[in-house]
Formats: C-alpha cells, structure tokens, sequence
C-alpha cells in the first residue's frame, strides 16, 4: 500500500526527492572554453511517472532547472548557476531546455516534471547553497519517481 502524505489528488504518480549530507561525487563537466551547454543531450528531461531512481548529476541539474522555471524564482535560478560555476570550474551556462512538453514538440530541448513534483514541491533543494549543491552531487541523493497504474 502507498500513503501519500503531501496534498492527495486523484493523480496516480508519486515521486519524491531524497537530500543526503554525504559524500559529494566528483564532476568533470564536458566544457569548451569553460562553457557549459545544457541541452537534451545532457541528461533525462522527463521526470515523469516512473518507475524510475534518477541519481546521475546531469539529469539532477535540469531536473533543478526546470524547478526554477516553475518557481519562476530568480533567486533559485541563481543560486543553481552560482553553484555549478563555482563547483564545475565554469565562466558561462548556456540552457537550452524549456519546461513545456505539451506547447511545442518542434522544440529540441524540452523538459518536463509531473505535476506532483512541481514547484512547490520538492523546493527543500532552495533552502540553501549546501543543499542544493548535497542534491545535485551528493552520492545518495536522488530523485524518486513513481505510480501506481502498475
């Protein structure tokens, strides 16, 4: 049985992430002159129904990107390029994602997060620079998802 213990619709899907102060991962970006592009290719874009464990860095940074154009929260979004150009050695971002999957599938580079882990959901990442940098490189955090349509 699954309980549910943030705001129960009638949705199926169930997904979560998990912040742990632990050991960080190394992270060697692929960067040409100190640029980082942040693009389809870079990571999974869809965090939808699962099931699924999301643990690599890429994908964790645009599933923390597309957060940030949720929130429509500039401090978040600065916070989460502050962060990588500090800890990935780099000058420039270059984010090449949108966060509508339904609005534009000419788009190349589209992103999307299920509605039950949405901005606000999920926003424990924001509370500070340590969290978010213990979600993103942390070697057991991880992003959870989930539904019960299986």
């Amino acid at each position: 049985m699954k309980i549910k213990l943030s705001f129960v619709s009638n949705s199926s899907s169930t997904s979560f992430i998990v912040i742990k102060k632990d050991n960080l991962k190394t992270w060697l970006p692929c960067l040409e002159n100190n640029v980082l592009v942040v693009d389809s290719s870079f990571g999974t874009t869809e965090f939808g129904w699962g099931p699924a464990v999301i643990d690599d860095i890429e994908s964790k940074i645009i599933f923390s990107y597309l957060q940030t154009l949720y929130s429509e929260n500039n401090e978040h979004k600065q916070l989460l390029d502050n962060l990588l150009k500090d800890y990935g050695n780099i000058d420039r971002i270059i984010w090449k994602i949108k966060n509508d999957h339904n609005s534009d599938y000419d788009y190349p580079h589209v992103g999307y997060i299920d509605h039950e882990s949405q901005y606000p959901n999920n926003s424990q990442m924001f509370l500070n620079k340590e969290a978010l940098r213990d979600f993103i490189f942390g070697k057991n955090s991880y992003i959870y998802l989930d539904n019960d349509n299986y």
